[in-house]
């Protein structure tokens, strides 16, 4: 199968060659990969290096990574598509043979790697690589990552390669195309998927196909520098996402299950509340024997800080302008 990958990047010339450099070192025919880097008009030199290594180099005015896939998937010519971004390295050269594999199954519409971490990766990083962040992590629980859904999920085929889970698509994991998803390049595309990374994942299973997890293709995830870069990095997400009801974390959040839906709510007074993290950081860490539980507390804490920073400005914003309205 020919392959393409796409990687939407803005200003991205000092991360971008460690990664084609990780996807030309694959051991698979060259001439069955192509790389579309769809670039958000970068003045530091991107487009420029992209071509010298060979990519496909398309324009994104919008600048968004999310609406760059769409473009990527316009000038892609490849069977599978892997959406991966600035900020992932394909951690060993037989990643690509072990994504394309589950392939041969007709109804496998996308593959999902294993997200690893470094030894020069913070907390900061190694907890999001293990566990997505603090909110999805408490919304979605064991179906947040790949290495828990057999917690979550039932195993609906084995290979010695990779597992088939058995995915509803009305209880859907959370699984993010652009961290190293390979999809088929005809998977079903619904109108204003393009805003969204996690709604194509949800549409293939409504369309009644298959996932696979595929543990042995690792991908590393090099996302933030630290907590106080983790914090400036979704603190601007929640504000958005407060302000605009048309973004389209909303337009899943109505399809949440009752139980998702009310531990969106619950979760900015479980963030701040210490107590709850640490009791579920020993919990986890004794049933995982995995230290990044350790640092549960702290994140939820940071984040959930963030969040009452930005939230009660904007709510008492609103009331201000909801009585100003009333008077009127």
């Amino acid at each position: 199968m020919k392959v393409s990958f796409i990687i939407a990047v803005l200003n991205e010339r000092k991360r971008l060659p460690p990664v084609i450099e990780s996807i030309r070192a694959q051991e698979y025919p060259p001439a069955s990969v192509e790389i579309v880097v769809v670039d958000g008009l970068s003045d530091d030199g991107t487009q420029e290096y992209a071509r010298s290594a060979g990519c496909v180099v398309v324009d994104n005015p919008r600048r968004l990574a999310e609406p760059g896939h769409l473009l990527g998937y316009a000038a892609a010519t490849g069977d599978l598509l892997v959406i991966i971004a600035a900020d992932n390295i394909l951690h060993t050269r037989d990643f690509l043979r072990r994504i394309v594999e589950p392939f041969e199954d007709p109804n496998v519409y996308a593959a999902v790697p294993r997200v690893v971490s470094t030894r020069g990766d913070n907390l900061s990083t190694r907890y999001i690589n293990d566990f997505t962040d603090p909110f999805n992590h408490f919304l979605y629980g064991d179906a947040a990552a790949p290495s828990t859904f057999g917690r979550a999920y039932r195993v609906k085929r084995k290979t010695p390669s990779y597992l088939v889970y058995d995915f509803p698509a009305d209880k859907p994991p959370l699984v993010a195309i652009a961290q190293g998803v390979t999809v088929r390049a005809n998977a079903p595309k619904r109108e204003g998927w393009e805003e969204d990374d996690i709604l194509p994942i949800v549409d293939i299973l409504h369309a009644g196909f298959d996932i696979a997890y595929v543990p042995d293709a690792l991908i590393e995830h090099h996302t933030v520098e630290g907590l106080r870069n983790f914090v400036s990095k979704f603190g601007p997400r929640i504000a958005k996402r407060l302000e605009d009801r048309d973004q389209p974390v909303w337009e899943r959040a109505a399809a949440w299950t009752p139980t998702r839906k009310l531990r969106a709510y619950v979760w900015p007074f479980y963030a701040v509340s210490i107590v709850g993290p640490l009791v579920a950081a020993l919990f986890g860490a004794i049933r995982d024997r995995r230290a990044t539980w350790f640092y549960h507390p702290v994140i939820n804490f940071a984040l959930g800080f963030e969040f009452w920073r930005r939230a009660l400005p904007y709510a008492w914003s609103l009331a201000g302008r909801r009585l100003r309205g009333e008077r009127a």
